[in-house]
């Protein structure tokens, strides 16, 4: 099964704007299958009053029940919208802008997830309980499905670093015969925060590209398996298209987006490497 593409958020409580401290109460997620979801801490108090000890226990309680009365609300509209990932997205867009107020979200991050609803409560666990166990950047997800991906292929593939003296690349699988790199492939997500960050991390690996060709050490064949961007159009989309083109024309290297499945995704990574 795909993973799943979640874009999250955390919810701050912060009532004092002029110092700037803040505790975390809640996750919200918008994930690209339609589930919107939220989970808000709504038994316990303690943690946030012995923080804000100024603070009437009051004040917090009523303002905490009001606000997740009025977030279930939206999410609940958000859930009406499902299959409408452009309304979804928008209510998202609209409930983490920056405002200044008492309950406010974080800027936005991204993940992979098989199941949202597990993927929602380790964020709640890391960010509002603490427990800072690791979560997969859509990066290493995506390394992990290849990695079972690649174990129906006749082939050794390899960690390796590739180059010389002046250029190291390490890339997680290369398939080599001999003193020959048969194919090198390089997992890569560029579902980045903007377009600007899409550009610097594909020029980073036109550069390794480039730099691998001059030592005479790249592979006969570089697959690049990319995580697109989570839009229909736009610059994001725009950018990541321009990556794409100079990797496969400057470079003769292949990349395909995940959303062409395994089977697709292995049937061109076995063809014969000339």
């Amino acid at each position: 099964m795909s993973a799943i593409i979640c874009n999250y958020a955390v919810l701050r409580f912060q009532p004092y704007l002029d110092t700037g401290e803040f505790a975390n109460l809640g996750i919200i997620m918008l994930c690209n299958n339609g589930a919107f979801l939220q989970r808000v801490e709504t038994i316990s108090r303690k943690r946030i009053t012995h923080f804000f000890d100024k603070l009437p226990v009051k004040v917090f309680t009523q303002a905490r029940q009001h606000f997740v009365t009025e977030l279930k609300r939206t999410v609940d509209l958000a859930n009406h919208h499902k299959g409408q990932l452009d309304v979804q997205l928008r209510i998202f867009n609209d409930l983490v802008e920056p405002r200044e107020a008492m309950f406010r979200f974080s800027k936005p991050g991204t993940l992979a997830a098989k199941d949202p609803k597990t993927a929602l409560d380790e964020l709640f666990n890391r960010y509002v309980h603490h427990d800072f166990k690791h979560i997969a950047t859509p990066e290493e997800q995506l390394t992990k499905n290849v990695t079972h991906w690649l174990r129906s292929l006749n082939r050794r593939y390899t960690e390796q670093t590739l180059g010389n003296d002046i250029v190291r690349v390490k890339l997680p699988f290369v398939w080599q015969e001999g003193a020959r790199i048969r194919q090198a492939i390089k997992p890569i997500s560029f579902d980045l925060e903007d377009a600007s960050r899409i550009i610097e991390k594909g020029d980073k690996w036109l550069a390794h590209l480039r730099r691998l060709e001059m030592s005479e050490n790249a592979p006969d064949d570089m697959v690049f398996i990319s995580q697109t961007p989570n839009v229909q159009k736009g610059p994001k989309l725009r950018a990541y298209n321009e990556i794409c083109q100079e990797i496969e024309s400057e470079f003769s290297a292949r990349v395909l987006p995940e959303q062409l499945g395994q089977y697709s995704i292995l049937k061109a990574v076995a063809e014969p490497v000339a």
